[in-house]
């Protein structure tokens, strides 16, 4: 079975967002910060009357810090709840096999990974979203 993965870029590394769990992409502006909330949270954003609680990808998952010129904010629904993840780019959509994707090697060991994948000559980290929502949002 194949299923198609929204290809984003944070801090330099590709990460791979099931494009069926996405609703929608919106400028990274007015993010109110958190006291307190762990660095890869970096507040919340008002989209459209609903505060979204916005990780950022590259902090998450150690590659540096998403820049804020022109940063977007994927607006991901798991189980009723929404989470926000601030990318600097909107690549494309890739579908994977699920066989496709290769396990993730045990210096990356984090449920939040659900595998490898490839975008043209580079990785792809796939973004296991539920469980990135339930670490996040717990």
């Amino acid at each position: 079975m194949s299923r198609p993965f929204l290809i984003v870029e944070a801090g330099g590394t590709l990460f791979g967002l099931e494009q069926a769990l996405i609703r929608e992409i919106v400028p990274a502006r007015m993010i109110t910060r958190l006291p307190g909330a762990p660095a890869a949270v970096r507040g919340l954003l008002n989209v459209r009357g609903t505060l979204v609680t916005v990780v950022d990808l590259a902090v998450r998952f150690g590659a540096g810090r998403t820049a804020n010129d022109d940063a977007s904010v994927v607006v991901a629904a798991s189980q009723s709840r929404s989470l926000g993840l601030l990318v600097d780019e909107v690549h494309d959509v890739q579908s994977f096999a699920d066989d496709a994707l290769l396990p993730s090697p045990a210096e990356l060991a984090d449920a939040a990974i659900a595998g490898l994948g490839h975008f043209g000559e580079r990785i792809v980290l796939a973004v296991e979203l539920h469980e990135l929502a339930r670490q996040t949002l717990a």
